[in-house]
């Protein structure tokens, strides 16, 4: 299961003003830094929930998230990126001019392994222009090797969209993780999660049904035996 940008769009509404027009302005400052990387030849992969909704489905989203090649002076190139776009924005990303800004943060490459996934990035139509979206192994991965609170919810979701190769994230894993495996003990217990999650729509939506249904009503499989045995009576 997948979304599209067009669903993260219709979420882009603060609930609590809707006069405000900040959370609308997302597509076009992803539109600005996306156009600055593609100017620059630079290589690059949407994460986050930006990313998530390629692979499930989409959630409401207050900023946007790039993994970029920017050697060899990444930090500071970073910086002049996000410089940029701010000042084109401000209105819409100072915390200084609105209430709920929207937050934008470009990094460059931390290791090997992450360049390295930059290259499995899939280039999608997203908020009207050619975008590189994050692949699920490459999200997953990331997540698992994070201690930010709302990555476990992100990760059972995309494992439970059933999208995501887990073994490929468990060898990107092995590659990088520490020696007390962190990683690959957060990715097992992502996996229990996105199990008892799915389990659990499951059983709500079985509950649900049977609440539907009319009280007299008999299941065809109980009707059948029954018919059989009023032939069999003399």
């Amino acid at each position: 299961m997948g979304g599209s940008s067009a669903d993260i769009e219709a979420l882009l509404v603060d609930v609590t003003d809707p006069d405000n027009p900040t959370p609308g302005m997302l597509p076009a400052i992803f539109r600005d830094i996306v156009g600055r990387l593609d100017a620059a030849g630079l290589p690059y992969a949407v994460v986050g929930r930006i990313a998530l909704t390629l692979h499930e489905q989409a959630r409401f989203i207050g900023g946007i998230e790039i993994v970029a090649d920017l050697e060899p002076d990444g930090h500071k190139d970073a910086a002049e990126f996000v410089r940029a776009t701010q000042a084109r924005f401000a209105a819409h990303m100072d915390p200084h001019q609105c209430r709920r800004p929207i937050d934008l943060n470009l990094r460059a490459c931390t290791c090997a392994t992450e360049a390295g996934l930059l290259a499995e990035a899939v280039t999608h139509p997203w908020f009207g222009v050619p975008a590189r979206l994050a692949s699920a192994e490459h999200l997953l991965w990331l997540w698992c090797s994070s201690d930010a609170p709302d990555h476990p919810v992100d990760a059972a979701a995309l494992i439970a969209g059933g999208t995501v190769d887990l073994h490929r994230v468990q060898a990107l894993l092995r590659e990088t993780d520490d020696i007390e495996g962190k990683g690959r003990r957060r990715l097992r217990l992502t996996i229990g999660d996105a199990v008892l999650s799915t389990t659990f729509s499951f059983s709500r939506f079985m509950a649900e049904r049977r609440a539907q249904l009319a009280p007299d009503r008999r299941p065809v499989w109980r009707l059948q035996p029954e018919a059989n045995g009023d032939r069999d009576d003399p």
